[in-house]
């Protein structure tokens, strides 16, 4: 796909975990999102067609206190709006730090937080006004959006994560790449950084969802094998949300990437194979699972 994103549409998160540790609610690699931002910066000039969604996770601050008081559940989970309020300061906390080592780098994405539109029922997003986002990018922009906290119907409030938004937006934007920037270099079928064995998974398709599934069944829960925990369900569910994405749009690529490895982004904005690929029965038919 050489020269695909030059006059594409491409969505890019930047994940939690590689924004920070999550285990811990100050930590923050702000050298790395700097970096990141640089890449972007290059991309940009050598494919200066493309037109960019990013977003990013909400790492340790807002991991925490959503875990604390089980924001995802809505009021069910117990932490009352109290836990909504807490949950939003991490992902406000959030926002200013990726803001403030983007416009280090000389980049300002221009901030859209859900919470002001989205509307789930249930943890599935119903609504959500998106001309915005169309204006920003027409005009050259680069609209950040991010996981948020949000109205929902039934539970008061919910999560919704990254991808979550992303598969609400492809149906209406239509990107032609879709990529997950993380701590890791890709899909693994055991902890990368663990002590048993773990194989590469270089594509992810239809034909082989079933195998993936059966590797990310763990017995002690974590749900993604990565480090840290997730409150939006790990890589597991990351991987589950794109296959849904694909299945609807086959003509659309996503790649899970390492955002560590310097120069890895970069290139897989540029539309050059990285990490992970996962994509529709056509891609796979093509041969662009490379």
């Amino acid at each position: 796909m050489k020269g695909k994103a030059a006059a594409s549409l491409v969505f890019l998160k930047l994940g939690g975990s590689l924004l920070s540790d999550k285990r811990n609610p100050r930590s923050f690699r702000r050298k790395t999102v700097a970096r990141i931002a640089a890449e972007i910066r290059r991309a940009f000039t050598e494919s200066p067609g493309m037109r960019l969604l990013l977003a990013h996770g909400g790492g340790g601050a807002a991991h925490h206190p959503a875990r604390k008081y089980r924001t995802r559940e809505g009021l069910p989970g117990g932490g009352g709006w109290k836990g909504f309020a807490e949950t939003r300061r991490g992902v406000i906390e959030m926002n200013r730090r990726v803001l403030d080592a983007f416009a280090g780098a000389g980049l300002r994405p221009v901030l859209v937080p859900p919470v002001g539109g989205v509307i789930a029922r249930d943890g599935l997003i119903r609504e959500w006004p998106h001309k915005i986002l169309v204006h920003l990018l027409g005009a050259g922009q680069i609209p950040l959006i991010h996981g948020d906290v949000v109205a929902d119907r039934k539970r008061g409030f919910t999560i919704v994560s990254t991808e979550d938004l992303f598969v609400f937006l492809a149906d209406r934007l239509r990107p032609s790449l879709v990529i997950l920037a993380c701590d890791v270099e890709g899909v693994y079928s055991g902890v990368p950084l663990g002590r048993e064995k773990a194989r590469f998974i270089d594509a992810i398709s239809p034909s082989n969802i079933a195998e993936i599934r059966r590797a990310f069944r763990e017995p002690d829960g974590r749900n993604g094998r990565s480090g840290g925990f997730d409150v939006t369900g790990g890589m597991a569910a990351k991987v589950d949300r794109l296959i849904a994405l694909v299945r609807r749009h086959p003509d659309i690529e996503t790649r899970i990437v390492s955002g560590l490895k310097p120069g890895v982004v970069r290139a897989a904005l540029l539309g050059k194979s990285a990490g992970t690929a996962i994509v529709g029965s056509k891609a796979a038919r093509r041969g662009r699972m490379t």
